[in-house]
């Protein structure tokens, strides 16, 4: 049979001691670090979060900031395709003006020489007519 005597209290006084102390040295600090560092993870993880946001939305900005750089660049590349084609025309245009110019010329040339041609010729036409003329009579005009 078990049997209290005094022994019986004084260990339980002394666990009862124990626990306090090691409750306030070694459990209280551990509950402390432990609330601390849950504190600290909880802090990251918010930290976390709001640079998971900043990021998304910077993500965003770049996506939306590239969008609207592609869309004026093929603006832009539109812009310089009317203006070649301008440009373009308005040279074939000049070239044009300027062969027609020199078409017209060459024209008015020729239409002189064919015309020096023709005086030169009509002017030989009555030295050949009097020389064939000579030459079927066998006589001298």
């Amino acid at each position: 049979m078990i049997s209290l005597d005094i022994t019986l209290w004084v260990q339980i006084v002394k666990i009862l001691i124990l626990t306090f102390i090691l409750n306030a040295i070694l459990i209280k600090p551990i509950l402390r670090i432990l609330r601390e560092r849950e504190e600290h993870f909880a802090g990251l993880e918010q930290d976390i979060q709001r640079f998971t946001e900043s990021a998304e939305q910077l993500l965003e900005n770049y996506n939306r900031r590239l969008a609207e750089a592609r869309m004026e660049a093929g603006k832009k590349r539109e812009e310089l395709k009317l203006q070649a084609k301008q440009e373009e025309k308005s040279i074939l245009e000049a070239a044009t003006k300027e062969a027609e110019a020199r078409k017209s010329e060459l024209l008015s040339q020729v239409m002189k020489e064919i015309e020096g041609v023709r005086k030169a010729l009509r002017e030989q036409v009555e030295g050949f007519a009097a020389q064939i003329a000579q030459k079927l009579l066998g006589r001298s005009i």
